[in-house]
């Protein structure tokens, strides 16, 4: 696997300001929002994402944000209630794209965050910048033992099926309860035997990782750049 040419701490912290500045920097401007994309398809060509695949995904924040958005000119009713709701939702128009456009804006740059960065690069990066340790360790076992939980449930299911196949629908949503109630005491059961391995064979409280990428001259620009684009975006 070649290198990264940013460390995982400096693409994060880079994310973290471009979701700031979108958030405050409301509202927004054609200027910025071309600015935002722009910078989203050069990065993602310059690391082989695939665009298309990144927006079609991003746009799943869309029916969310705007059922919210909908709602905010109902409350200019009371203020122009001679001339009715369309009039409310005409004066409202703006509102209602800021807030569809930022938070698909954010929800896009995170996005494109977690195509340049796998899972554990992610939680390096938070452990390089200083989260808690407590924080990001309960982070890494979600994350390792996720699949196994998953498989587990998958495999139970499995065999409820193949043993009742002609079960009605309230009698599984029943046994569907129990299962879960199951899976929580098996999963609890697991993790203290997994602690009692893990403290057996020398567990200090974080797992080592093999390769470490530090913060460099890079990682500097990046978030430079990232931080004047920001500041621009909150007084433009």
């Amino acid at each position: 696997m070649e290198p990264q040419v940013f460390s995982p701490q400096g693409m994060l912290l880079t994310a973290i300001i471009f979701v700031v500045g979108i958030v405050v920097g409301m509202p927004h401007t054609a200027l910025e929002i071309a600015t935002v994309l722009i910078l989203v398809m050069v990065i993602g060509l310059l690391a082989h994402v695939k665009l298309v695949r990144l927006f079609l995904r991003s746009l799943v924040v869309i029916p969310i944000a705007g059922l919210m958005a909908l709602l905010v000119p109902l409350r200019l009713v009371n203020q122009w209630n001679t001339e009715g709701l369309a009039q409310a939702y005409q004066r409202g128009a703006p509102q209602v794209f800021e807030l569809i456009i930022t938070p698909w804006m954010c929800v896009l740059v995170m996005l494109l965050l977690v195509a340049l960065c796998s899972e554990k690069d992610l939680l390096y990066a938070l452990e390089r910048l200083r989260v808690p340790r407590a924080f990001t360790l309960l982070l890494t076992f979600m994350y390792r033992y996720a699949s196994v939980m998953r498989a587990q449930l998958v495999a139970a299911r499995r065999a409820l099926v193949s043993r009742v196949p002609d079960l009605s629908t309230r009698r599984q949503v029943l046994l569907y309860g129990n299962l879960a109630g199951s899976m929580i005491v098996r999963a609890y059961s697991r993790g203290e035997r997994i602690h009692a391995a893990m403290l057996s064979r020398g567990f200090m409280g974080y797992l080592p990782r093999l390769a470490r990428q530090d913060f460099g001259v890079r990682d500097a620009a990046l978030v430079g750049t990232a931080l004047l684009l920001g500041v621009a975006f909150v007084l433009l």
